[in-house]
């Protein structure tokens, strides 16, 4: 998503596959249990927090917010796509969805406790990364958490067909301790790294990264140790 020509690229091919992509993904049973147990221990960490509010960035047609809503979490998702949006409202009336860019994600400052960014940098060059984990920083308060999957690698994919349909879409592979230091140069603590082999129906190794937003910032300086 480094530049405009390819966030409209994005944003129509995911236009035109949004209602068969709900199809062929309805809900989280696609997912590894390895990646789910990284899920799990998400959610547990943001609903520790007073009002629990997550959002589900790159959310597609709603099928992990509606996870997460199942968990016991306020929900808000966003999607560049407005196709998917409103794929994601008529699944899933009970929950807020509204169109936003990960870059801009539509959220005042410090107005969640976790982002969830589950294979939503798929398609974002290396360069547009630092900018994204800018906007997660300015949407999470103080103690909050991300959650980030994509595939593990370098250089891109592209598929001329996907979800029976004649669409483009480039898919970014990310080294994941490139991605972990684009959010440790804007603040981020990584908590844990998940790095798994493919699944016979996947090309490419998997990761998830959780990170945390400190509970104060600065850092406050240790006072020094008495001997």
């Amino acid at each position: 998503m480094a530049n405009p020509w390819t966030l409209v690229d994005v944003r129509s091919a995911y236009d035109a596959v949004a209602k068969a992509y709900s199809a062929t993904l309805p809900d989280s049973s696609f997912e590894a249990p390895l990646d789910m147990a990284m899920i799990e221990e998400f959610s547990r960490q943001v609903g520790g927090t007073p009002e629990r509010k997550v959002i589900d960035a790159g959310c597609g047609a709603g099928r992990m917010s509606a996870h997460l809503s199942a968990a016991g979490l306020d929900v808000l998702g966003a999607d560049l796509s407005t196709g998917m949006v409103r794929t994601a409202h008529t699944l899933h009336p009970e929950l807020a969805f509204d169109v936003g860019e990960l870059a801009h994600l539509p959220a005042a400052p410090a107005a969640a406790d976790g982002v969830l960014s589950w294979y939503s940098i798929i398609h974002s060059s290396r360069t547009a990364l630092p900018a994204i984990a800018r906007e997660f920083w300015r949407v999470l308060r103080p103690g909050g958490v991300a959650l980030i999957a994509f595939q593990a690698g370098s250089g891109h994919r592209t598929s001329k067909r996907a979800y029976g349909h004649d669409v483009e879409l480039r898919t970014e592979l990310h080294a994941p301790d490139d991605v972990a230091l684009h959010f440790a140069e804007q603040g981020f603590v990584l908590q844990a790294q998940l790095i798994r082999s493919a699944r016979a129906m996947e090309k490419d190794p998997q990761a998830v990264l959780l990170l945390a937003k400190p509970p104060e910032w600065p850092p406050a300086q240790e006072a020094p140790v008495r001997r």
